[in-house]
């Protein structure tokens, strides 16, 4: 696809060395924008509930520190909730707009 500027009747062509990608550059970019936040996603929730665990462990039955844990775990199990949930949401606007954005990752 190429972008052409019609001047006076007369075609005017882009300079040679400009890409002309056009939607499929921008479908490629969102495409790994999107499978890069979740990779980040999930691997921000390994680190969480990782961390989480080693609050309970280290919490000595100490009531605050172990609330605190578990309110991380809890958190991070919400986190995995929405991650998931990603794919369902992206197949829900894709079914709307006719665009299988699933196929794209």
């Amino acid at each position: 696809m190429e972008i052409a500027l019609n001047f006076g009747g007369q075609q005017i062509n882009p300079p040679s060395g400009i890409p002309s990608g056009g939607l499929s550059n921008l479908r490629g970019i969102l495409a790994n924008a999107l499978l890069l936040f979740i990779i980040a996603g999930a691997f921000l929730l390994v680190i969480y509930i990782v961390w989480a665990g080693i609050q309970w462990i280290t919490s000595g039955g100490d009531k605050a520190k172990l609330t605190a844990a578990r309110q991380k775990l809890t958190w991070a199990i919400i986190g995995f909730v929405v991650v998931l949930s990603s794919f369902f949401i992206m197949d829900t606007i894709g079914f709307f707009f006719k665009v299988n954005l699933l196929k794209l990752l």
